[in-house]
């Protein structure tokens, strides 16, 4: 049952896995500069509301570009 709250559209996953969408960086496979940033990442549906955990991913992801981005990555 997914209470309105559905997760878990865009599979995380090494490159060697056909259904994985993102890499663990969030970058999205075969698409330069591209990201997936949200929800969408989350294995599982939470037991809980998704705001908390969809915060978290958005902030951890804020952090991984701007490591890309200090490191000199571009991704393009």
């Amino acid at each position: 049952m997914t209470i309105y709250h559905p997760v878990g559209t865009c599979k995380m996953g090494p490159d060697s896995d056909n259904d994985a969408v993102v890499d663990p960086r969030l970058r999205v496979y075969g698409v330069a500069g591209l990201r997936v940033i949200d929800a969408s990442i989350m294995p599982t549906i939470p037991s809980g509301n998704t705001n908390a955990p969809a915060i978290m991913v958005g902030e951890k992801g804020a952090d991984l570009i701007k490591e890309d981005w200090l490191d000199g990555y571009r991704g393009f």
